[in-house]
């Protein structure tokens, strides 16, 4: 099965754009040990001035910068079963399919609803259970609050949102798509962004997603052409792909995500080969470092697959695809997220 991951993981990356745009980024990073810290700028130093010539000054004693704290790996598992009879039964002239081409695509699609369901979704505090970006509703989990700056009080990396300003993400509310939908888009944008970097992935509910498609006239529709060429239905706003995502269908929902907060060139150009060595991918670059959101995998366990095996006193056949990641985060101040104050509406 080793022989196979890299199509493997290949496959199962290219069915999610948040997965792609992580590798995209190069907001990657292989991480050992039990938690991952990451440098966090929430406060600007006082040790800059004018001066003139010759002129003396102070400098005052700072601590600094912050560090954001996620002591938690969440550890995923994809399994495919069979017993040998099986395998008899699909074989020769009677053979109805192949089935571990099958088996395999079946944990592939799985292994990948998966992943995507828990990238959008914070844990509540529940065992075991990745912790993705939207908090649930006691704000207990999660990055992105959909709930207004001053109101967030919350601890996200061991920092209090209360206690810095800086360490909240942005929020704007829709009346209607096509009365304020694209003030209220620009505006978030534009908060989101800072000193040349912008969202890199915006992924919204498909009904505001058909709001937004049928808002720009076709003449001035632009895509993303790798995102494009890669499955991935969009079209830009500012730059930046607009993607339908079913994890927010009937939401009203839209999540404006920072990894490095530079622009993605169309040219890029995804490969199996990429994934040839576990905790070895040249795509994860960590360049995302002290500007956004990063995935982070722990290096024995990144899509580490197993041979089959047969378990003791048994005639079927089991291989295990384990992969253990978390979502972290540099600035919560350049992630957003935008909703319909009342109904989904255009």
């Amino acid at each position: 099965m080793a022989i196979h991951r890299k199509q493997a993981v290949y496959d199962i990356i290219q069915q999610n754009p948040l997965l792609y745009t992580f590798y995209r980024t190069g907001s990657v990073t292989y991480q050992g040990g039990t938690e991952v810290r990451v440098p966090v700028v929430l406060q600007e130093t006082v040790n800059t001035s004018e001066i003139g010539t010759y002129e003396t000054f102070a400098t005052t004693p700072e601590n600094g910068p912050e560090t954001a704290r996620y002591p938690n790996w969440f550890k995923r598992r994809a399994s495919i079963v069979f017993d040998e009879t099986e395998l008899g039964q699909n074989e020769g002239k009677h053979k109805l399919l192949d089935l571990l081409q099958t088996k395999k695509q079946i944990m592939q699609i799985s292994l990948a609803n998966e992943i995507e369901a828990g990238l959008h979704n914070g844990n509540a505090g529940a065992a075991n259970v990745f912790d993705g970006l939207i908090a649930d509703a006691g704000f207990t989990s999660g990055f992105i609050e959909f709930r207004t700056e001053a109101t967030q009080a919350s601890t996200t990396g061991g920092l209090s949102r209360a206690t810095y300003s800086k360490w909240r993400n942005k929020y704007q509310t829709i009346s209607a798509f096509s009365v304020d939908g694209m003030t209220s888009w620009l505006e978030l944008y534009m908060e989101c962004s800072e000193q040349g970097t912008h969202p890199n992935l915006i992924v919204t509910d498909p009904a505001v997603y058909r709001f937004y498609d049928r808002y720009v006239s076709p003449n001035q529709q632009r895509r993303d052409k790798a995102m494009w060429d890669a499955g991935f239905e969009n079209v830009l706003f500012r730059g930046t792909p607009v993607v339908p995502d079913p994890e927010l269908a009937g939401t009203g929902r839209s999540l404006f995500l920072t990894m490095n907060g530079k622009r993605m060139v169309d040219d890029f150009n995804m490969k199996p080969e990429h994934f040839s060595k576990p905790g070895k991918n040249p795509l994860a670059r960590s360049t995302g470092a002290g500007i956004g959101l990063q995935l982070a995998i722990l290096r024995k366990d990144d899509f580490r697959m197993t041979p089959f095996r047969y378990p003791a006193n048994s005639d079927t056949l089991l291989q295990h695809t384990f992969f253990t990641s978390m979502l972290c985060c540099s600035s919560l101040a350049r992630q957003g997220a935008s909703a319909f104050s009342g109904a989904v509406q255009y």
